[in-house]
């Protein structure tokens, strides 16, 4: 279970920096207005990488304590926030 968690940990600290590239250049969904939906991606873009760095802390600290399937557990939490904005791709071909 060690290394399991030691794995999901680390391939979350990698995608880190993809994730924040995307929260970077999110403010452009805005360039063909304003709408629900662009919200909504916006905010859930913006929540990958904040959730990623998050969890991390929390998922590092009950490492530490011996709590490892709770650590793994945790660490997979932005994976919802993945697999939501997937979703929101494929349910149109528009973003408006």
């Amino acid at each position: 279970m060690k290394s399991i968690v030691l794995i999901v940990n680390i391939l979350a600290s990698i995608s880190l920096l993809p994730a924040l590239y995307m929260a970077i250049f999110s403010p452009f969904l805005f360039d063909s207005g304003a709408t629900t939906r662009t919200w909504t991606l916006f905010f859930t873009v913006l929540a990958i990488p904040a959730s990623i760095i998050i969890t991390q802390i929390i998922s590092w600290i009950l490492f530490s304590r011996g709590n490892y399937s709770t650590a793994l557990w945790v660490s997979l939490i932005p994976l919802i926030f993945v697999i939501l904005l997937v979703i929101m791709f494929l349910s149109s071909n528009k973003l408006t």
